[in-house]
């Protein structure tokens, strides 16, 4: 199978390629470093059914060719820094509903018939409903990012209905992952290595949400890619359960060896505005399937945060 992965050098992408080229996919990339590290795709460069494409999905004369002959386009393009960002309005609108109808744009020219999306699970925001089901809403985005995640369901449901491109889409919440760039494991890390000795966790540190871990994700992904066949497959990619940030925080420092660490709270109501304190998303659908992830939230925690202080604070390479 040939296949195009958009923003490789993110961590999904990364990973994913990984799996697809040991089973013998040919992978096409593109990216333009925008948020990533070209290092990560320095390990693949040597395998001859992986190709690079350094460009910018933005420039659609550019990138349009890439599209002859594709299979499947698996579209992980996105802004992942939501607050740094968040005073720039456009760029939500650019990288991701621009870029994706691009994408799907490029698809259609090309008779290119399969496309996986990464969404998000943050567009149910402050769900009424816990657990929260695929079809619960309303849908009600509070922040430019979120909003543009689901614009970009809504061209992906568009085309299909149109152009009978068949789509897979994915709403995940927070993933454990190698090669971290932000988020609270990759802060409480950074944190302790200025200062072993206390721990500021903002709010009171019983925000609790799902986690996944990364392994888990690629096989859940490629899992219903292969079992789940109608024209449009949309699904939340989850764990059961939920995980606490202390837990996150008690985790990083074992992991770290460290004691007599103080943690501290901020007691803020929300340390920013786009905050969900308290998210679970139902696995029913997920489950009905016949996939189960291998990682409870809390052993995703547990793994994630191991891989993230191995890399960082100890300097070795996964």
């Amino acid at each position: 199978m040939k296949i195009l992965i958009t923003w490789w050098a993110g961590f999904v992408a990364s990973n994913i390629t990984k799996v697809l080229l040991q089973r013998w996919d040919e992978i096409i990339s593109i990216d333009n470093f925008v948020l990533w590290q070209k290092k990560y795709i320095e390990k693949f460069l040597d395998n001859k059914n992986y190709t690079f494409v350094e460009g910018d999905l933005m420039d659609f004369e550019s990138i349009e060719q890439l599209f002859k002959w594709i299979d499947l386009v698996i579209h992980l393009a996105a802004n992942s820094d939501i607050s740094s960002w968040a005073k720039i309005t456009n760029i939500d609108l650019n990288i991701w509903t621009i870029v994706t109808y691009n994408v799907l744009e490029a698809m259609r020219l090309h008779e290119v018939k399969q496309i996986i999306f990464a969404s998000s699970s943050a567009i149910y925001w402050l769900a009424e409903k816990i657990p929260t089901k695929e079809n619960d809403g309303p849908l009600l985005p509070i922040s430019l990012y979120w909003a543009s995640k689901l614009a970009c369901e809504w061209l992906i449901t568009a085309f299909w209905h149109n152009y009978w491109i068949t789509s897979w889409i994915y709403r995940f919440w927070n993933v454990i992952w190698r090669n971290s760039t932000h988020w609270a494991t990759y802060d409480f890390v950074h944190k302790l290595m200025n200062d072993d000795s206390k721990l500021l966790i903002l709010w009171n540190g019983k925000q609790r949400k799902p986690y996944i871990y990364i392994d888990d994700l690629i096989d859940g992904i490629l899992y219903w890619y292969s079992n789940s066949k109608s024209e449009v497959n949309f699904f939340n990619l989850s764990t059961t359960w939920n995980s606490c940030v202390d837990y996150i925080a008690e985790s990083i420092i074992q992991h770290m060896w460290l004691k007599n660490v103080n943690i501290e709270y901020s007691w803020w109501t929300q340390w920013w505005k786009w905050d969900v304190p308290q998210v679970e998303l139902s696995t029913e659908k997920i489950n009905l399937l016949g996939w189960t992830p291998k990682y409870s939230s809390d052993e995703a925690v547990w793994q994630g945060t191991k891989d993230i202080v191995v890399q960082i604070y100890f300097n070795k390479e996964l």
